[in-house]
């Protein structure tokens, strides 16, 4: 599988607000951040971006579908957030809807690969590391609130649209909800998956 290609969009950020343009880089991302400020970017490089979270969500009027809201939020190490938002309406749903998974997809393959691998390459050297509340370990999966292990062959993921579950496969009322838009969630998912490929 070769190297996946930049990609630019112009996306509205809303109704009466005009197009932006957003690019995506391998060694970069780039967003046409301000409003009053055509044709100035906002730059974050790969190696400053520390996590990033996503979501959409559906916009009714009254009891009518008429669109859907994307966000998009990049940390840096600094611990400034990039927001990008992009909404459709009536006809651009479809094609808006696509252009959010390829970025979704873009944002993975670009950045937040790399963040897991270096997160594994701690756990590698350290055996430990923790993220949302829970901790991993060379024994499995720890909820610290509950101060309760999964091991690693008991480790099971369920996928839901807006969230994912891990949970105990022999005893599935020890679980944890993760939601897919808060920090830190998809860098989690991916170690999770990864590890237990492993043990």
């Amino acid at each position: 599988m070769g190297v996946a290609e930049a990609i630019a969009y112009r996306l509205s950020g809303g109704l009466f607000d005009r197009k932006r343009r957003l690019r995506l880089n391998p060694d970069y991302l780039e967003y046409e951040s301000e409003y009053l400020r055509p044709n100035h970017f906002t730059r974050v490089y790969k190696e400053d971006i520390v996590d990033i979270r996503h979501d959409m969500e559906w916009i009714y009027w009254y009891r009518f579908l008429v669109g859907c809201e994307f966000r998009v939020e990049v940390k840096t190490k600094a611990s400034a957030v990039l927001s990008i938002k992009f909404v459709s309406y009536f006809n651009r749903n479809a094609a808006y809807q696509e252009a959010y998974e390829t970025i979704v997809d873009r944002l993975w393959e670009f950045y937040l690969n790399d963040i897991v691998d270096a997160y594994l390459d701690t756990f590698s050297a350290t055996h430990t590391i923790a993220l949302r509340g829970v901790r991993l370990t060379d024994e499995g999966i720890y909820f610290v609130d509950k101060d309760q292990l999964i091991i690693w062959e008991n480790v099971a993921v369920k996928e839901y649209e807006d969230y994912y579950a891990l949970y105990d496969r022999k005893n599935p009322e020890l679980n944890r909800r993760i939601e897919y838009d808060e920090w830190e969630s998809e860098i989690l998912f991916g170690i999770i998956e990864s590890l237990k490929e492993v043990y």
